[in-house]
């Protein structure tokens, strides 16, 4: 088969040959191919999907500078090793350490003495709160503003415990005690829980003086008793009349007599300034008087209980 074929670019209409024979094989070899595609995939089968193969994300190291090795991975490949060396934060305190002026910081040694004289060791004996008390008194010696005060009292607290207190401290998670507030309140709630609250009002309920102890004292012992539950809730009417219910029968028949009859005709601050009064008499009269007499029997003259009834009415 002969035809004509135009070429651009040219205006030769000159005949080019068809060679049959090469059509023929062309035909041929695509043939062919289908043939070999279909025999790969048949008609009406499935075609079959290969996996997706995960690759672990192995870290990437690169080279910084001589000898330098860089992971370009955050998080390091963690081995069994590693769960037993402590790689965390290098602060080992559960109290945050505030910052703290050129002043504070350059404490006196004798301050640091002071205060590892009067610890506290969590023992059954020991109180709490009187402690707390001790701690603000020797760190009042220092004149601080109130910020500088709360890292004053986080800084040295640590030093004011022992023994079982300190172990309770370093109980506490790492750097867990942001403010003195914290501190305060978590270390009140370890060693003065509910039982001894309960413990301490019933104390001061059933309050008694001792058949040989003095006015001075049980007025004193008293006094501990609330200081030791500052929450006991009681009024400070009802804390003058359980002092004075509790007292021996010739105490308080000496006591009803500077309150002009009975302790319920004065207001409560009367009723103190009264019991102070006499309290402090009677502590004298213990030290001035002769050894001889009996210890605990309150020996007040006629005279002292005038002068006291009088140094009330003339207030």
């Amino acid at each position: 088969m002969q035809g004509t074929i135009q070429t651009r670019g040219t205006n030769s209409s000159e005949p080019l040959l068809n060679d049959p024979e090469i059509e023929r094989t062309k035909r041929r070899n695509n043939s062919n191919k289908r043939r070999r595609r279909n025999r790969a995939n048949p008609v009406g089968q499935p075609t079959t999907h290969i996996p997706e193969v995960f690759v672990y994300d192995i870290p990437k190291f690169t080279m910084e500078g001589e000898g330098g090795v860089h992971n370009d991975n955050q998080n390091r490949r963690r081995t069994i090793g590693d769960a037993f060396t402590y790689t965390g934060p290098g602060e080992f305190s559960s109290i945050v350490r505030p910052t703290m002026n050129d002043r504070l910081a350059e404490m006196k040694l004798a301050l640091l003495q002071l205060i590892s004289s009067h610890q506290f060791s969590g023992l059954d004996h020991e109180d709490p709160h009187t402690h707390l008390y001790i701690f603000y008194e020797l760190c009042g010696s220092i004149r601080v503003s109130g910020a500088d005060e709360e890292a004053l009292f986080m800084r040295l607290f640590p030093f004011s415990l022992n023994g079982k207190a300190k172990a309770w401290l370093h109980s506490q998670p790492n750097q867990s005690l942001t403010t003195w507030r914290d501190v305060e309140t978590k270390f009140l709630a370890s060693f003065f829980p509910p039982s001894k609250n309960t413990e301490a009002r019933t104390a001061i309920a059933t309050f008694a003086q001792g058949a040989d102890e003095p006015l001075c004292e049980a007025w004193e012992r008293y006094k501990s008793l609330l200081r030791r539950c500052p929450n006991h809730g009681f009024e400070v009417e009802l804390q003058v009349q359980t002092f004075c219910n509790g007292l021996q029968p010739q105490t308080k028949m000496i006591l009803d007599a500077s309150f002009g009859g009975s302790v319920m005709f004065r207001t409560d601050e009367e009723a103190i300034t009264i019991i102070e009064s006499m309290a402090s008499t009677d502590f004298r009269s213990q030290h001035d008087r002769s050894s001889s007499h009996k210890r605990g029997v309150l020996e007040l003259s006629t005279q002292d209980v005038v002068l006291a009834q009088n140094k009330i009415v003339s207030q």
